[in-house]
């Protein structure tokens, strides 16, 4: 998915910064001479628009750290600045992170007291949804990922009839984005009918208790769970993951790092259904013995990042509505 424009959502600055900007696009840094009030806001984050249009993301990044935030608070240029981020994590595929970027930026929309019909907030939205869907689809969730861009085109189509120059690249962007999602889903369930196909070839010989025939199978279960996992049907995820850690008894009794991951993953699908987070949470917390006894680093991090963020997750679409 390609993303937008970031001069696309930046809202209008409120003064005249014409001779700040041939300053800043002559030199190609901030003016060093002291600006008043509003004046100052506005050619900070104009700044940031420019160094974001040369290509220039890691000394975007850099100023971006470096503005008092404090000053954009509750302001149309505040939540930009926070999509800004949002935007840059996720070129560095730093998804966690984005996505508490994307939360702050929406929650200072949501604070504002101000016209939510006017197209620089709606614009501001749309990326954030837009955003999201990028997210999901780099992770595999491509339901999640149809949802959000729906949402998000439904936004940008308003817009476009309002400002066509400014919002029409945007819904080319969306329609795209559509057609790679979609694609995406047809080829995630063309994977699922192959595993299933295998599981079947696999199950019938591990039932004559073949070893090989056992390990091809758990592997081909685990799969399926991977991605019923991965396209949000956590309940068959749960279903399949069972199944695998029940053949992969049958040939490997102790627990190993086989058995570590699969039960991670199961943990992770857990969490996912309302009615079993408990289920999930009890099982990470058991698997932490294990993880330390074979010395798997990255799995006992994985662990307690999953304990830590559990029932955490930000409900953007829900708090959309209370917005709209």
């Amino acid at each position: 998915m390609k993303p937008l424009s970031y001069e696309m959502s930046f809202p209008e600055v409120c003064s005249d910064i014409s001779k700040w900007k041939e300053l800043i696009m002559e030199t190609g840094n901030l003016p060093a001479e002291l600006m008043s009030g509003e004046e100052s806001i506005d050619v900070g984050r104009w700044y940031i628009l420019y160094l974001l249009q040369e290509g220039l993301n890691e000394k975007a990044e850099q100023a971006l750290a470096s503005l008092d935030r404090g000053i954009y608070a509750d302001t149309l240029g505040g939540a930009w600045l926070y999509l800004t981020d949002m935007s840059l994590l996720i070129e560095r595929k730093d998804f966690s992170e984005a996505m508490i970027a994307g939360e702050q930026s929406l929650r200072m929309l949501a604070a504002m007291d101000t016209d939510r019909s006017h197209v620089d907030y709606i614009a501001i939205v749309a990326v954030i949804i837009y955003n999201l869907a990028r997210i999901h689809h780099s992770v595999g969730e491509n339901l999640r990922a149809e949802k959000e861009l729906m949402k998000a085109q439904k936004l940008l189509e308003k817009l476009a009839k309002k400002n066509k120059s400014r919002f029409g690249a945007s819904i080319v962007n969306a329609i795209e984005a559509s057609t790679t999602i979609f694609n995406s889903r047809i080829k995630q369930m063309n994977i699922l009918a192959h595993y299933q196909v295998a599981t079947d070839l696999y199950l019938d010989k591990a039932h004559k208790g073949i070893t090989q025939a056992i390990h091809d199978l758990v592997d081909s279960l685990q799969k399926e769970g991977d991605l019923h996992l991965k396209i949000g049907n956590y309940r068959d995820a749960v279903k399949y993951y069972t199944k695998a850690l029940r053949y992969q008894k049958k040939v490997t009794p102790k627990m190993g790092e086989r058995e570590l991951r699969l039960s991670i993953n199961m943990g992770r699908a857990l969490l996912r259904i309302a009615a079993r987070q408990s289920t999930g949470e009890q099982l990470l917390r058991s698997l932490l013995p294990l993880a330390e006894r074979l010395d798997a680093a990255n799995e006992k991090n994985e662990i307690q990042a999953l304990l830590e963020h559990k029932g955490k997750s930000f409900d953007f679409m829900g708090f959309l509505k209370k917005i709209f």
